[in-house]
């Protein structure tokens, strides 16, 4: 039985991979060292996309925004950082943004909700940068409605706080917004965009902004190692991306509602958020996390679906919670079939 997988992307098989990508190619030619028509290509489509002056692409987002937030530190002289207690620079970059970037992170708002202005009028203490993670991983993809996303906006234009937007999920957070990618870049002094992520390609990312701050993040990005001799595959991946993939982001956010209503039909799942926000949701239930690893084993010996990869962490530990992501992998299953796998899960579990 072929294994699929509800979340992500199927992982590629390299030699199809890069055929497809000679294929694009066509007779391009090479970059050397951050430069070449490919960066010129990708990094003014981006920064046309998000009405932002200039472009720089990045072999990763730890580079391209620790590098923002130090330039944007830089110059307000102060390496305070006002970041969500959840966001992705806390719980999954071990701290970069202090151990090597040398900046601090205050606490945007509450632990378990969406920033929003009161969090930023709250703050007494001199700030240097305000970022937003849109949407919130760790919260299952939560975001903050497009008018407190313009309170957060008019708080820090008022203040002179730059506000900067971690948007390595904003293709998939557009749908929920139904605004053009520009007009939510409008409300942010730097966005940073991913390549890998909802678009399924290889790796990197993209920062836009004001030109001063670009060519600072570029010097931070010599002196950070960021700079390779040739980087034309995953710039080929990306424009490819661009292409193919950012016309899906609706049906990805369609795909995570339709998904989510299958596991509301059974009470002991509850979904968060409902419906999805994004193509994401966090689905969590009374389990123990052996029960519930059991319980998804049947399911891939039964159905041949991988209901989830990893469990999360829960405060109430007889609580077990997973993350749903759809991308490719789940678009391609049929939702029939997948409600069968669900409710396979839940008799597992509950039965």
């Amino acid at each position: 039985m072929t294994m699929r997988n509800l979340s992500f992307d199927e992982p590629p098989v390299p030699a199809d991979l890069l055929l497809e990508l000679s294929r694009y190619a066509g007779n391009v030619t090479a970059d050397k060292y951050m430069s070449g028509d490919l960066f010129e290509k990708l990094e003014s489509r981006i920064a046309d996309i998000l009405a932002k002056p200039s472009a720089v692409w990045m072999p990763s987002g730890k580079l391209a925004q620790m590098a923002t937030l130090r330039t944007l530190a830089d110059r307000a002289k102060c390496v305070r950082i006002a970041m969500h207690p959840r966001s992705h620079f806390e719980e999954y970059e071990a701290k970069a943004y202090s151990e090597l970037w040398g900046l601090k992170s205050l606490a945007l708002g509450d632990y378990d909700r969406a920033t929003e202005a009161r969090d930023l009028e709250a703050i007494v203490e001199e700030v240097g940068a305000v970022t937003i993670e849109l949407p919130l991983r760790r919260l299952g993809g939560l975001m903050p409605s497009w008018q407190e996303l313009n309170n957060i906006s008019l708080v820090a234009k008022r203040r002179g706080i730059y506000l900067h937007l971690d948007g390595a999920r904003l293709w998939e957070s557009q749908p929920y917004y139904g605004r053009a990618h520009s007009e939510i870049s409008h409300l942010f002094d730097t966005v940073y965009v991913a390549f890998d992520k909802g678009f399924g390609g290889l790796s990197g990312g993209a920062l836009v902004g004001p030109t001063w701050v670009i060519e600072q993040t570029k010097i931070w990005q010599r002196r950070a190692g960021g700079r390779a001799l040739r980087s034309f595959p995953v710039l080929l991946s990306a424009l490819q991306s661009l292409d193919s993939r950012l016309p899906l982001m609706s049906e990805f956010h369609k795909k995570a509602v339709e998904v989510a209503n299958c596991f509301v039909k059974y009470n002991e799942f509850s979904i968060s958020p409902f419906p999805p926000q994004a193509n994401s949701f966090n689905v969590t239930f009374r389990s123990r996390s052996e029960d519930a690893i059991l319980a998804g084993k049947v399911v891939k010996d039964t159905c041949g679906i991988s209901i989830f990869n990893d469990l999360l962490t829960c405060a109430d530990q007889n609580n077990s919670s997973f993350e749903v992501t759809i991308r490719g992998a789940g678009l391609s299953i049929d939702l029939e079939e997948l409600s069968r796998a669900i409710q396979v899960f839940h008799e597992s579990l509950f039965n």
